[in-house]
């Protein structure tokens, strides 16, 4: 059972969050808006690099597309200095609308078809991932450059992350070194190592473990001739959803430090965080379309579901907190979305107070994993954006 949060309770994280109360007020009872709408502040995206800029100093930070492809973001990053990590050639459209050269982008995705492979290519993109030989036989057709390989390995760790992206990618630390050669015979050139530990990890130690794997990994490629340049330690930083979590400064303290005792000055650092610059830089504002007392509890039919934005929940395993404007004392509920589908409910157990037709009810940090993976399902509208300072 978790309860709502009132505006009064979370102003602190609202404000920091580059949101106005007063704009959230109004929200509540704009008797305009139709249909749901997705608050996006630029302010926040860029307070959200430079904080984990700060916390990494040793690492250039290349933003992931895949949670929140909004141009907004993608342009705010931009103007921070950043850099992209994309993983398919709709992605790269979008981030070259900014200018940046392709050459620096690094194509993170394992496995792309021969299709993808020949559009990135041809839009410039040098710096590619794998993690198999497969993979890398895909090389020998693209013998007019030489292009910069990076091998994915994954390692064993007791604490998973909350979407464990090891599952279905990466190598063995021992295949590291064969698969180096391959590049090489290849005709490309072995450029370094990645990981990526998962997304929302909550466990720091998993990062430095890797790390350290990367360390005698760059030991037995430095014996064998094959000169590591460049390190992707991936991304999956964690974000506060209804839960604490450690400040980011806290938790990328060891991370920052195992990098200064184990990866030689002259190796490049990178890192491909998405929900980190994404997650709190958007607030969900939806609209209650009806109720219905059914069982015991107060149920919301909402004009968002867990076919659009809130399939987050579905497929990143979140529960965003809830806040409301009423301060009455909180009944048993349901937040339902607006599909005929009876498979689309959010959030039963929540403790809210009575609301009426019409009235709106704002979720937090749907920055990351939410409008990407939604759908037009019952051909229902979309939420639409509004960008903010």
């Amino acid at each position: 059972m978790t309860h709502s949060l009132t505006l009064t309770a979370v102003a602190d994280r609202v404000a920091g969050s580059g949101l106005d109360s007063a704009i959230l007020k109004e929200l509540f009872s704009d008797p305009s808006m139709s249909g749901p709408l997705l608050l996006l502040s630029r302010s926040e995206v860029t307070r959200n690099y430079r904080r984990l800029k700060a916390a990494l100093p040793r690492v250039e930070i290349h933003y992931a597309v895949k949670p929140n492809n909004e141009f907004t973001i993608i342009d705010e990053i931009y103007k921070c200095g950043g850099n992209f990590d994309v993983c398919s050639a709709g992605e790269i459209d979008m981030v070259l609308k900014t200018g940046i050269d392709p050459a620096g982008l690094v194509h993170s995705h394992p496995v792309k078809s021969i299709e993808e492979f020949d559009l990135a290519i041809e839009k410039g993109i040098e710096i590619f991932v794998v993690d198999n030989p497969e993979e890398i036989k895909k090389l020998a057709r693209y013998t007019h450059k030489s292009l910069k390989i990076l091998v994915r390995y994954r390692i064993n760790n007791n604490s998973k992350a909350v979407v464990n992206l090891q599952y279905k990618f990466g190598c063995l630390p021992e295949d590291v070194l064969s698969l180096a050669r391959q590049i090489e015979n290849n005709g490309h050139d072995f450029y370094g190592l990645c990981f990526h530990i998962g997304s929302q990890c909550l466990y720091p130690e998993n990062y430095v473990a890797a790390i350290e794997t990367a360390h005698e990994l760059i030991r037995v490629l430095d014996v064998n001739g094959f000169d590591t340049r460049l390190l992707d330690i991936g991304g999956g930083f964690p974000v506060e959803y209804a839960e604490p979590i450690l400040p980011l400064e806290t938790f990328c303290r060891p991370v920052s430090d195992a990098l200064d005792e184990h990866i030689r000055p002259g190796i490049k650092i990178v890192s491909e965080p998405g929900r980190a610059i994404a997650a709190s830089c958007v607030t969900l504002v939806t609209t209650v379309l009806g109720k219905s007392m059914r069982d015991g509890k107060m149920w919301y039919y909402l004009d968002d579901g867990l076919y659009s934005t809130f399939s987050g929940i579905v497929y990143d395993q979140c529960q965003y907190p809830v806040v409301t404007l009423k301060e009455d004392k909180p009944m048993l509920s349901v937040l339902s979305g607006p599909t005929c589908d009876s498979f689309d409910v959010m959030y039963d157990g929540l403790m809210i107070p009575e609301h009426e037709v019409g009235d709106r009810i704002l979720f937090l940090s749907t920055g990351a994993y939410c409008s990407v993976s939604g759908s037009s399902f019952n051909a229902l509208k979309r939420p639409s954006y509004r960008i903010i300072p």
